[in-house]
């Protein structure tokens, strides 16, 4: 069989194992009494992407004045990570939270290329959001949106990465599942390893010990590539924490670390 033809195939494949669209959105922002604007981002390809806009008005919490860009995981949509939105609002961050292409209601279909043009597009939306507030600005990420925040950290300018239960590669997933040959056959890298390289914004990472899907030497791996070249990397360890629930498991601890990266790695405006 010509490359020509497997390559489709194994891109189909992949996209089976690595993203699962939901479409809609089972609830909105305003039904926990949150401010928020629906909007559509344009890509450079003309793709629309759905967003939710959520500014806050709390002027003296820790993260203030900050703007954040938040990737949710290959599974559900943004309406399902509200409680951790609402939850940094109220501390003071301005959240622009995005879906990928084929999930919630956004256009098109998702794969690593389209992943990188919209994540480009959020943060330029992001900018122009947050024009007039001078604070940091960060871009956050779950599980594969981890991957997608580290990309993106990777060759833009930005004052942090949050990444939360992140796999260092696609390949090294894929090996896990124990089918021969899996590592060669996925057709998308997602080299979050490689690409903690090239990122220079100060870096908090969280991972649980009892994650069962995204085993925790990966979130091990992604500190070592940073502390192997002296850059600078917060690491919540999380004891007992699951893949989907890492943050809630480590409770007020987790807050309490993200507040003290914030403070020291990243400057108040």
């Amino acid at each position: 069989m010509s490359l020509t033809l497997i390559q489709p195939l194994l891109q189909a494949i992949t996209n089976l194992f690595v993203f699962h669209p939901v479409r809609g959105q089972h609830t909105q922002p305003s039904e926990i009494g949150m401010e928020y604007s629906d909007l559509r981002i344009l890509a450079e390809d003309g793709v629309r992407t759905q967003a939710w806009w959520m500014p806050s008005s709390v002027g003296n919490g820790a993260f203030s004045g900050c703007s954040v860009l938040t990737f949710h995981g290959n599974g559900g949509t943004m309406a399902d990570r509200l409680d951790w939105c609402c939850r940094l609002v109220a501390e003071g961050a301005s959240i622009l939270a995005v879906e990928y292409r084929g999930y919630g209601e956004s256009e098109g279909k998702p794969s690593e290329e389209a992943c990188r043009l919209d994540a480009r597009a959020a943060l330029a939306e992001l900018r122009r959001l947050s024009g007039a507030r001078p604070g940091p600005l960060f871009v956050h990420g779950r599980s594969l949106g981890g991957a997608v925040a580290i990309a993106l950290a990777a060759e833009a300018e930005i004052d942090g990465l949050i990444a939360e239960s992140t796999f260092t590669r696609v390949a090294d997933m894929a090996a896990l599942t124990g089918i021969p040959l899996a590592r060669r056959l996925v057709a998308y890298r997602f080299d979050s390893l490689t690409c903690m390289d090239d990122v220079r914004a100060p870096v908090f990472l969280c991972h649980g010990t009892g994650d069962t899907l995204v085993p925790f030497a990966m979130g091990e791996a992604l500190r070592d590539a940073l502390l192997g070249r002296g850059a600078p990397v917060t690491f919540l360890r999380v004891e007992g924490g699951e893949h989907n629930s890492t943050w809630q498991g480590a409770g007020e601890h987790y807050w309490d670390m993200l507040r003290q990266w914030r403070q020291e790695a990243v400057r108040p405006a």
